[in-house]
């Protein structure tokens, strides 16, 4: 039992994490963007008018919310 709680609260865990981030990049895209252009230099600087760039940071957050449901089935699977 003890094994079984430690695996779905990994998965849970996993989940919340990948999850919030794409929630993140999806509800405020020039914030994350920002954050990810200042720490790690990866995407340009994003201002409040470019649409384009606001664009593909919210694909980006539907993937990773895409990629979180890789982790929600199993977590499922094991609480049923």
């Amino acid at each position: 039992m003890i094994r079984l709680l430690a695996i779905v609260s990994f998965h849970s865990a996993i989940l919340s994490v990948w999850t919030g981030a794409g929630l993140f990049m999806l509800l405020a895209p020039a914030c994350s963007g920002n954050f990810v252009h200042h720490n790690f230099n990866l995407f340009p600087e994003v201002n409040p008018c470019d649409w384009g760039k606001q664009l593909v940071v919210r694909v980006l957050g539907i993937g990773l919310l895409a990629f979180a449901v890789r982790f929600a089935i199993p977590a499922a699977h094991l609480a049923i």
